[in-house]
């Protein structure tokens, strides 16, 4: 099976990661690695937002942009990309509408991440 094949997802777009997997188990291994840390990330932006840590938030914000355009549609990627770039500008609270504005679309690309896992 060629899991490079998927159906179609709005924010799963794996298009950067094929560039990394040679073979259906790195791009597994890649996708585990992703989901894990796109949970994680997010739940952490979360939890520093609510804490009124902007540091930290904007920590977790850089690590997340990082591996954002492996694995989600251009224009998810760049909403954090963007997001990250205010944070650093921007009061806290601005941040944290903008992260609220975007969640939905982080958990619905996590929600795609697991529905691509469940196939293999």
């Amino acid at each position: 099976m060629n899991s490079f094949n998927t159906p179609p997802f709005i924010w799963l777009d794996l298009s950067g990661a094929q560039e990394f997997a040679a073979d259906d188990g790195q791009m597994r291994e890649l996708m585990a690695t992703f989901e894990q840390s796109l949970s994680q990330e997010v739940v952490s932006i979360q939890a520093n937002l609510a804490a009124n840590n902007g540091s930290n938030a904007e920590l977790s914000l850089h690590a997340l942009k990082g591996f954002m355009s492996l694995f989600s549609a251009p224009a998810l990627a760049q909403a954090v990309a963007d997001l990250y770039q205010h944070s650093r500008q921007q009061p806290l609270e601005a941040t944290r509408e903008g992260f609220q504005s975007i969640l939905p679309n982080l958990e619905a690309l996590l929600a795609e991440v697991r529905v691509w896992s469940s196939r293999l």
